[in-house]
C-alpha cells in the first residue's frame, strides 16, 4: 500500500516536472499577412451586415414550437413536486 502511495507520488511529480505549456508557432510577419483586394473585403463586409437576417429566414412557427417546449419542461418541475407532494410525500 505505502509502495502504491510512493509511486503515485512520483508519477505525480514526473507529470509535473514538464514543461508547463507547449511553445506557440513563431508569429506571422506583417508583410507575410494576406492582403484582400476590395472587391473581396465589400463581400465580407455584405456578409457580416447581412449575417443578423438569417435569423430571420425561419418562420414565426419555429419560434412558437420552441417556446411550447419551453413552458412544457420548465413546468414538468413543479408538476413533479406536487405529484410527489400529493401522492409519495414520504420521499420528500
Amino acid at each position: 500500500s505505502s509502495i502504491l502511495v510512493v509511486a503515485l507520488c512520483v508519477a505525480a511529480l514526473w507529470a509535473l516536472a514538464g514543461p508547463p505549456f507547449v511553445s506557440p508557432p513563431p508569429a506571422a510577419r506583417a508583410e507575410d499577412a494576406p492582403r484582400f483586394d476590395q472587391v473581396a473585403q465589400a463581400a465580407v463586409l455584405g456578409a457580416a451586415v447581412a449575417a443578423p437576417e438569417a435569423a430571420h429566414a425561419a418562420n414565426q412557427g419555429y419560434a412558437v414550437l420552441q417556446l411550447g417546449w419551453a413552458v412544457f419542461i420548465i413546468g414538468l418541475g413543479p408538476a413533479v413536486l406536487f405529484w410527489i407532494y400529493f401522492n409519495k410525500p414520504e420521499i420528500l
